[in-house]
Formats: C-alpha cells, structure tokens, sequence
C-alpha cells in the first residue's frame, strides 16, 4: 500500500510531538521530569494559597460577623405590633443584646401587622435574600401553629430556625363538665362547647385534649380574650373554656370556683417547665394515665404535645436559616446573660412565665418539630374535625382577632 506523501509528512509530525516512552530497564521517575515538577509545583501553589485565603475569610468572618451585621443596620423583625406580647419583649430585650454583644449602631425593632404572628415570619424569611437581611425575628407560638396545620398563608419553614431566647407560658383547662365519660354518656354522643378566639387559634389545645378523652369537642368561636370566654361560661354559652396561667389567673379563677366551675387540667408540654402557681389540676397526660389507662392515642398524643407547646410560646427571639455557628454561640450566650437581668427576670416573674434561654430553649423548640407522620396525624384529625366545626360556626366568627 502506497500512501501520499502528505500523510506520511503528518505521521512524521504526530510522532515528534507525542512523549517519548521509557524503556523497560529506565525508571519512570525520569519521564519528562521538567514538565511533571512544573504542574506539581503549580498545583501545591495554586492549593496552598486557597487554603490559606480561606483560613483568613473563616477568622474574619468569625471575629466580624456580629458586627458586620449590626453595623449594616440590621432590623429585629417583630411577629405582631408594637404593643404585642413580642413586641414588649423585644423592646425589653434588645437594649441588653446590644450590651453584651456590642452591636452598634442598635437593633431596629420592626413591628409587622396582625396578631398571630404569621405576616412578621413571612417578611424575616423573604428579606433573608436582601442584603443585609434581618437579623432576627421574635415569633409567637400562634404563627408556628398555624404552619403546622399547614395554613394557606404560611411561606415560611420555622423548622430552620435556630432559636435564641424562648417565653413559655402554659394554659389551664376550665369548665363544669366530667373528665370521666361512663359507657351511657358516650352514647348519648353529648357535646362539649370549648370558647376559642378561632378555629386555628390556641385553644385548639385544649380542643384535641377533650377529643382525646372523649367528651366530642365543638369550638364556639368568636371569644378571643379570657373575659370574654369567661362570660361565656358563665351564661351557659359553652362549657370549658383555657386561661393563660398569668398573674390575672388567681382572681379569675377563684371568680369562676365561686359560680361552681373547676380547673381541669394543664396544657403543659413539658412537665419540666417551672410553674409559680399553687393549687394547680394535674397535666393532661396524668389525666390520661388515669381515665385512658388502656386506649391512648398512638400518634395524637404527640401531635397534642407539639400544638401544647406552640400555643404556649409566648415570644422566642430566633436567627434564620444558614446562620454561622460561632454567631449563633455568641447570641446564646448573650442570651444567657440576659435573662439573669434583674429587670427580665421580673417581667417574667410578674405574668408566671418561663425563660428558656440559650441552648436551654433548644429541647422545648425540637418539641415543635414532631415526626412526619405525628404531623400528618395531626392535619388528619384537624381536616377530619374543620367540617363539623365549620356547619356549627356563623362565618363572622371563623377569624375575629383579639381585641388589643
């Protein structure tokens, strides 16, 4: 075969630019050894310096993130307004933040509209893509209720939050009615009539407690301060209704044991939680234990536990998503200092309300994020119940806010 003398030329050529190969008997360490030292020594360079350009962007940022935040103004966004549960804490304690953790210039508080929260949460999980985003939100425990319902309004996912400075604050169960339900009296399939601010409101604690023992719970919504549920009671308009264990409890329950009505149970989540408060009924799982011994809820109870403790959340100061651990060490620790404030510690003190700061709120808030199929027990039961509920309710009632 004959081939042309172009294609002669270009194997030639092909063969003067490909590496030439060792022998059997040569060592391969001497194979183009100016070529292999180069990219060897370009590469430990090359790593080398991004090593250490990273080193020193991770202590930067470790020394600098507090104040790079804090000196872009960053805003302390508010779940509700000014005069709201959140916003009296924040406004307590963002003064003693900004001591221990040096922020200037100071945190800018930034009250939202509504009450339950959920408008405060959306905007501090929109603005995160905004340069500077905000530094914090202090959220109520309604807002995170309602994301468990998996509420249409919802666009946020507390679960990503890391929380900071926690208010709990359990509530009490009231009424003239019989925890203990005899075979007859199920049959008959009698109502309990619960007063709540609204079907998503936190007295659906005490709402999946009284289904859970049976006694068939109707909402009579429309009532949303303690007043007004207890001018319901005492008219006969409903049967039990849930007071918040502040310092207005002891006057307003020995009013209602005077007219024959009875504290039930305790909403408490977390029977560790430090209640100031003599004569109190037992926890609704010491109820249980004792008038469903044998038949206990197997995915309720749970879900009963995540809603108890949301609905008791009073204020909790949360950073957001993606937030560097050293910072948030460094909010918790503030955090800790902070509620050993004389001035904290009486506010707190004066409506019975527990502090759970630091990394002591973390138990409580992973009490907020129940398991998957806990949480899908619970939207089962609330979308099975949300029907009834509905026929039963005039429609100028589903969502009356509380009067401020």
């Amino acid at each position: 075969m004959i081939l042309p003398s172009y294609a002669l030329n270009m194997m030639e050529k092909q063969e003067e630019d490909l590496p030439r190969l060792p022998h059997a008997d040569q060592p391969r360490l001497f194979v183009m050894p100016e070529r292999q030292f180069s990219r060897r020594m370009f590469l430990s360079t090359l790593l080398g310096s991004g090593a250490a350009i990273m080193a020193g962007t991770h202590t930067a940022h470790a020394e600098d993130s507090l104040s790079t935040s804090a000196d872009s103004g960053s805003a302390l966004i508010i779940g509700g307004a000014t005069s709201s549960e959140c916003g009296r804490w924040a406004s307590l304690l963002a003064p003693a933040l900004e001591e221990e953790l040096h922020l200037s210039p100071p945190l800018q508080l930034t009250p939202t509209t509504g009450w339950d929260g959920i408008t405060g949460a959306n905007l501090f999980d929109t603005q995160q893509q905004t340069t500077p985003g905000p530094v914090g939100l202090m959220v109520p425990g309604t807002a995170i209720l309602s994301a468990m319902l998996g509420g249409p309004r919802i666009h946020f996912d507390y679960r990503r939050w890391a929380p900071v400075f926690l208010v709990a604050q359990p509530s009490v169960a009231v009424g003239r009615v019989s925890l203990h339900q005899s075979f007859r009296a199920r049959l008959t399939g009698q109502l309990t009539r619960v007063a709540v601010s609204k079907l998503t409101g936190p007295e659906l604690t005490t709402v999946l407690a009284l289904d859970m023992l049976g006694l068939r719970p109707q909402p009579v919504a429309g009532h949303a301060t303690p007043e007004a549920a207890m001018a319901t009671l005492q008219t006969g308009q409903t049967d039990v209704i849930q007071l918040p264990l502040d310092a207005s409890y002891p006057s307003r329950i020995a009013s209602l044991q005077a007219a024959g009505f009875t504290p039930l149970f305790i909403n408490n989540a977390r029977p560790d939680m430090q209640i100031h408060q003599p004569n109190l009924p037992p926890d609704l799982l010491t109820v249980l234990q004792q008038e469903h011994k044998y038949s206990q809820p197997a995915f309720l109870l749970p879900a009963w536990g995540a809603i108890a403790a949301a609905c008791s959340l009073r204020a909790g100061l949360v950073l957001p998503a993606l937030t560097q651990p050293d910072s948030i060490a460094q909010w918790r620790h503030a955090a800790e200092i902070c509620a050993n404030h004389p001035a904290i510690q009486q506010a707190a003190l004066a409506e019975n309300q527990t502090i759970l700061a630091g990394t002591a709120g973390i138990p409580f808030y992973e009490t907020l994020m129940p398991e998957p199929h806990v949480l899908m027990a619970l939207r089962r039961w609330f979308a099975q119940s949300l029907p009834r509920w509905r026929d039963a309710t005039p429609p100028a009632l589903l969502s009356t806010p509380p009067t401020q």
